[in-house]
């Protein structure tokens, strides 16, 4: 959507810079795994958004912290935040 938007570059495919971004950084792509979507859906989200749900509950399956400023996010107990 950034890229689509003109928020990244476009100059380059989005696919090529992700897979350069990714490379770089030596990023791991998890999985949304079934278990990791059913818990996107379960009671302990307020949050309205489906992307910061599956976001938020792939932090909670790999028991990984979340770098984020989202308050509904926060106070989640399950879900260990970082900023």
């Amino acid at each position: 959507m950034l890229f689509s938007k003109g928020r990244l570059r476009q100059d380059i495919d989005a696919r090529i810079f992700l897979a350069d971004l990714i490379a770089a950084m030596n990023l791991e792509i998890l999985p949304i795994t079934p278990a990791i979507a059913v818990l996107a859906q379960s009671a302990i989200f307020v949050h309205k958004d489906p992307a910061d749900r599956l976001i938020a509950a792939t932090a909670i399956h790999y028991r990984a912290p979340l770098i984020t400023k989202d308050d509904h996010l926060h106070h989640i107990q399950a879900l260990q935040t970082i900023w």
